[in-house]
């Protein structure tokens, strides 16, 4: 029960312990909480206090406000730090889901002039392109396009269907990411990109753009993730140390 005479406001108390129904598997995704008259009887608060706590469970990603329908637990976000040099199938095992990969294309292709200067090619030259959707328990989540100098030729006799790219990099050739340089932009998906992710073409997503680098500082490969923001978060942990 929620206290009255507690510093902490009510409908953070209230926020807090749907919350915790939630995280805890009580409410499961799909499920239809509570109206906010039947909240605001449960609980012994108003209807103003039951708003703010919904509202902030909706600012948090938790439950979705469907129009004449109810409010909805919504399925969980996968998120990634973005200060951690970790791999999409890394990020997967790590949150208890199974990662997943189907190669899209793997060929030589002329490289365009911002992804030559990247690399430190000349542009119009040719490079080794992999294109790869990533999949979360089964579910496309990102798709992966990377540009590899021609010294790693031997990827293009290589097969990336439900495997890590990185991982054979690592076991294989005992090259592996070092460090690596991200920016972070949001794209209009193409009709192409769209049908990969269940999207809709035009859709605005998260496209992270990145540089990797081996421990010897040289470019291993450089490219872009375009991501599916509703299912999928970034976040960066700060401190002053």
């Amino acid at each position: 029960m929620l206290k009255q005479d507690a510093i902490t406001p009510l409908y953070v108390q209230l926020m807090e312990e749907l919350e915790t129904s939630i995280r805890n598997g009580v409410y499961k995704p799909g499920d239809k909480i509570m109206t906010e008259a039947e909240m605001a009887k449960e609980y012994g608060v108003s209807l103003i206090t039951v708003r703010k706590a919904v509202g902030s469970l909706m600012e948090k990603g938790l439950v979705v406000r469907k129009q004449g329908k109810g409010t909805f637990v919504k399925k969980p976000k996968y998120s990634r730090n973005m200060k951690k040099l970790q791999s999409f199938s890394d990020m997967c095992r790590q949150m208890g889901m199974n990662p997943g990969a189907r190669m899209v294309e793997n060929h030589l292709v002329p490289v365009s002039a911002p992804i030559a200067r990247r690399l430190g090619v000349d542009a119009g030259s040719s490079v080794i392109y992999i294109s790869r959707l990533r999949l979360a328990d089964g579910v496309p989540v990102q798709i992966e396009k990377s540009y590899f100098p021609l010294s790693y030729a031997f990827l293009l006799e290589a097969k990336f269907d439900d495997n890590s790219l990185f991982d054979y990099l690592r076991k294989s050739r005992g090259v592996w990411v070092a460090s690596s340089e991200k920016s972070i932009e949001v794209c209009r998906v193409t009709k192409e990109e769209a049908a990969l992710l269940n999207i809709q073409k035009g859709d605005l997503q998260l496209c992270v753009k990145s540089t990797a680098f081996d421990a010897n500082e040289q470019v291993l490969y450089t490219g872009v993730q375009i991501i599916n923001g509703d299912l999928f978060s970034l976040y960066v942990y700060e401190s002053e140390q």
